[in-house]
């Protein structure tokens, strides 16, 4: 008899433990977060270096580290496999020895959270779900409406009416059922968590208390970044937050590799938060056990401003990723932000949204105050493209137009 995969769903609160053929979002005992655990007699027999050695140009040449029982479950857009680049102009102008940028606006519909969206409907395949439902600033509802539209499924989205006009045209164009909520995106939460329960339709919201298997994709991002670095990992790994479902999967991924006796030693993780939305920065650097709800928002980076909700269990979980990894949270400026963005883009030719070039204006900070030093490496994470957001570049200055005669272009030459 083939050994089973998937042990349990545990609570990472109280340890009650759940079948992993449950369609349990939370424990029932005391409402806290479902984690996959898997059967280590499974792994133990299943995955070795060969595991990450195999050619592939997405993240399911990790079948057997994922939530999915079978292969005909999936549903794919090729995500995953994105580049690691060294940053050698960045260097030298930070002041560090090394510092990578793991580019996830390459995935298919231009953010990292292709990742977990493909282990999430495929899960709902698996469960025999039509609809899928999901609460998001942007990214999350433009990559799940496109997921379902590859697997034929019904997908409802509920946005901040406040959404970016270019994210929304994406999530559109694929054919979602979309409203826009008035008020922050906690509006939106609460709304597709309450119809999902009268319907019945799988939450695929990108947030560990909405659902188990999502974060099971963003831990993809650290096996990848495992062999990427010729089998090694960095000093720190810096990530920007919302909630955290991305820093908590990528320091499971990391802890299965230490598991899995492929590392010995794990990265620190940064999350970085903006000015304007910071509660686990301010849990963090305050000392807190757990981690409050903010309230209203100040930010440009609508997308690691979410959500208003869940930050009491998802944000601590976060928060305790970060502890037991001896890293650090940090906030950065809407000013700051937008500055990583054109450092970002003149130096390394990647046009990032702001809230996915706060990691690189936090490795400065975190540079500048002595808490990493010149000679650790570094892997920033890229989380979205800028296209996604085109709004938040205003002050770029328009382009002259001429009459197409060499002495105005010469003279705009000299000028720039």
């Amino acid at each position: 008899m083939p050994l089973k995969k998937i042990e349990d769903l545990t609570c990472v609160s109280c340890k009650a433990k759940y079948g992993s053929e449950s369609r349990q979002y939370n424990c029932a005992r005391c409402g806290g977060i479902l984690e996959v655990s898997y059967n280590p007699e499974f792994l133990k027999e299943t995955i070795s270096t060969k595991t990450f050695q195999r050619e592939s140009h997405d993240l399911w040449k990790y079948f057997d580290l994922l939530p999915i029982l079978t292969k005909e479950s999936i549903i794919t857009l090729d995500e995953g496999q994105t580049p690691l680049l060294r940053t050698p102009r960045i260097e030298q102008e930070f002041g560090l020895r090394e510092v990578y940028l793991k580019d996830e606006t390459r995935n298919p519909t231009g953010s990292f959270k292709d990742r977990p969206n493909t282990v999430g409907i495929s899960k709902a395949r698996e469960f025999a779900a039509n609809t899928v439902a999901i609460a998001s600033s942007g990214n999350a509802a433009a990559s799940l409406s496109a997921y379902a539209a590859k697997a034929a499924m019904n997908c409802v989205v509920a946005v901040p009416a406040a959404v970016s006009q270019a994210k929304l045209r994406q999530i559109l164009v694929f054919g979602a059922t979309v409203v826009k909520v008035n008020g922050s995106y906690s509006n939106s939460f609460n709304l597709i968590r309450t119809a999902c329960e009268n319907y019945g339709w799988q939450n695929l919201t990108s947030v560990s208390s909405a659902n188990p298997y999502q974060v099971e994709g963003d831990k993809t991002i650290a096996y990848e970044i495992y062999e990427q670095m010729n089998w090694n990992t960095p000093d720190w790994i810096v990530i920007p937050l919302g909630a955290g479902p991305l820093l908590v999967g990528a320091s499971k991924g990391f802890k299965e590799l230490q598991q899995l006796g492929l590392i010995k030693n794990l990265p620190r993780m940064v999350g970085v938060q903006a000015a304007g939305c910071a509660p686990i920065v301010k849990a963090y650097k305050e000392n807190r056990k757990e981690v409050e709800a903010w309230g209203q928002t100040a930010t440009i980076a609508l997308s690691i401003a979410d959500p208003l909700v869940g930050y009491e269990r998802d944000g601590t979980l976060t928060l305790n990723s970060i502890r037991a990894s001896h890293g650090c949270a940090e906030s950065v400026t809407d000013k700051e932000m937008l500055e990583a963005v054109k450092i970002v883009a003149r130096n390394q030719g990647i046009f990032a949204e702001p809230a996915a070039a706060a990691t690189v204006a936090a490795v400065r900070k975190l540079k500048d105050a002595g808490i990493i030093s010149s000679d650790e490496s570094v892997v920033s994470l890229i989380t979205g493209s800028g296209l996604k957001s085109p709004e938040a570049i205003s002050d770029i200055i328009e382009p002259e137009v001429i009459d197409g005669k060499m002495a105005q272009l010469e003279r705009i030459i000299k000028k720039s």
